[in-house]
């Protein structure tokens, strides 16, 4: 069913396409141009940071670190799945988010900008580097909608020069002096500005994009896109829970250890998840009318296992080098935490293979129960693991939620399939 601004439901409804889609080969090299933009962006990131913590700019990591974590939540309170849907959504659907965005997000951020500035002010942080972190985390959130005209239109090398552009740029400005908040601000407003200019008419910041705004379809934004902000959720939930069950009942010493560890995790997921966005826009592209795409759903899991395997094998093999010497975190069983974290991982990339597909194919519903589904199993696993075992235990129980989850949904995936 299409959305209107009376009654968004979800976009099931398929266009016959008549240009012919992009081949096995195409959809897999802009699957690769996909994840490597991630792991180059987060190399130049951890070497800026690695470089303004040498220079002493201890306070402006502080301040980028507080903003733009506090303002990722109120994000995506406020955008909810608003992004996947102007991802994947018909064009009336993207014009409902435009609404959203520009009348409510955009504001909201503005409002958590300045609480959180004058928070933080007080607590002896710089106002200046507080403001340009407000600046950047305003940005990243801009570069969202951006991030998906691109990739809407199959321009995923263009977006990742573009990103990865931005990183160095933000990399010389750094080795020339200039305060990495200050550094990173500069250089999102201008990956803003190019990227506008790269997409010429078809780009969502354009100024007569702003004559279709009303709070009347931003309204509707929220209900379009209920059930992408219930995956969003979810998605939220099943990355911090364990964490914040086992910080309860660690100490802050172990807990440093294993954030590290999740963090890894959490970014070589990320890596697999941009690799599976550009299956699910093709998908998406064909409902839409604007080609066709033949690649059939398993086409995505194999993506996803062709990324997952060889890292999870590798970064496990490596792990007792990886916790020891590089690391150098100071519990001998981090390893196996680690291990753990990298068993878990096939599991969470066919499941979320599944669920881009269902994503990319309309059934937004679909994705959000599956991820409910998740975070049921998990939370279960988690209480049954964190109070005996700890760490290892949160580890475990990440790993047997993904398992057991997989199974869930694959059952639901072949009743569907024999509808």
């Amino acid at each position: 069913m299409r959305a209107t601004v009376d009654g968004p439901t979800d976009d099931v409804d398929a266009v016959r396409p008549t240009d012919p889609g992009a081949g096995y080969r195409v959809l897999a090299r802009n699957a690769a141009i996909a994840a490597g933009a991630v792991v180059a962006n987060g190399l130049l990131s951890a070497v800026i940071l690695a470089l303004c913590a040498s220079f002493g700019q201890t306070g402006e990591i502080a301040a980028y670190t507080v903003v733009t974590s506090a303002l990722a939540f109120v994000l995506i309170i406020l955008s909810g799945g608003s992004a996947l849907l102007y991802l994947n959504g018909t064009e009336e659907q993207r014009t409902l988010v435009r609404s959203q965005w520009t009348l409510v997000v955009v504001p909201g951020l503005l409002l958590g900008v300045l609480v959180v500035g004058v928070f933080y002010a007080h607590r002896g942080y710089d106002a200046t580097a507080l403001a340009a972190a407000g600046v950047v985390a305003l940005g990243n959130g801009l570069a969202q909608l951006q991030t998906a005209d691109f990739s809407r239109r199959m321009r995923f090398l263009a977006s990742a020069v573009l990103m990865c552009g931005s990183k160095a740029a933000s990399l010389v400005m750094v080795l020339l002096g200039v305060p990495l908040t200050g550094a990173l601000a500069v250089a999102g407003l201008t990956q803003l500005v190019v990227g506008e200019l790269v997409l010429g008419g078809d780009g969502s910041l354009r100024r007569e994009r702003f004559r279709e705004l009303s709070l009347r379809r931003a309204i509707a934004g929220y209900r379009s896109s209920r059930h992408l902000f219930g995956f969003a959720l979810g998605d939220l939930y099943v990355a911090r829970f364990a964490t914040l069950v086992l910080s309860l009942v660690a100490t802050p010493a172990i807990m440093g250890s294993f954030g590290a560890l999740v963090t890894a995790y959490q970014a070589i997921g990320g890596v697999v998840q941009s690799a599976l966005q550009v299956p699910m826009v093709a998908r998406a592209r064909s409902r839409l009318g604007f080609e066709r795409s033949a690649h059939p759903a398993h086409f995505s899991v194999v993506v996803a296992l062709v990324c997952a395997v060889p890292m999870a094998a590798a970064v496990a093999w490596l792990a007792p080098w990886l916790t020891g010497t590089m690391l150098s975190l100071p519990h001998g069983e981090a390893a196996n935490w680690l291990a753990l974290f990298m068993l878990a991982l096939p599991f969470m990339a066919v499941s979320r293979a599944l669920m881009s597909n269902w994503i990319g194919d309309g059934h937004y519903g679909r994705a959000t129960r599956a991820m409910a589904v998740l975070a049921a199993l998990l939370t279960v696993a988690v209480a049954v693991g964190v109070p005996g075992f700890g760490p290892f235990g949160a580890a475990a129980a990440t790993a047997a939620a993904e398992a057991s989850a997989l199974a869930v949904i694959l059952l639901f995936a072949r009743r569907f399939a024999g509808r």
